[in-house]
């Protein structure tokens, strides 16, 4: 058995190469955590969101707080609000944020081991 302290991983900003800001993500399990799961807390303010992306495994999204928005390549966006879960698929372009008028927080749960990142959406 294994603790994660909240307070033993910083916010950071995830830098305008994969979003645009402002954002703040935490690395709760990485690479360096030895495990098969990637999970990041990821919080927008309003206007932020990802560049487009994809992942090699699924990536299962949980809405924390506020209200966040999932987009794919063909324009089909999906509502997050706190307790909804958005999975998107490997190999799928999509890119997440705040909604429009909100800010919001989700839970970023990766399968995969690498994230391809794409222009800005």
């Amino acid at each position: 058995m294994k603790r994660v302290g909240g307070d033993e991983r910083p916010h950071g900003n995830p830098g305008p190469d994969h979003f645009t800001m402002p954002a703040t993500t935490q690395r709760l399990l990485d690479q360096a955590d030895g495990l098969a799961v990637r999970l990041y807390r990821v919080t927008f303010r309003e206007g932020a969101r990802t560049n487009w992306h994809r992942h090699d495994g699924e990536q299962l999204l949980f809405g924390v707080s506020g209200r966040c928005t999932v987009v794919d390549r063909d324009g089909n966006a999906l509502g997050l609000d706190p307790g909804d879960l958005v999975i998107v698929d490997p190999g799928e372009e999509h890119w997440h944020g705040a909604a429009d008028g909100s800010e919001g927080a989700h839970l970023e749960i990766n399968l995969g081991e690498n994230t391809t990142w794409l222009e800005p959406a």
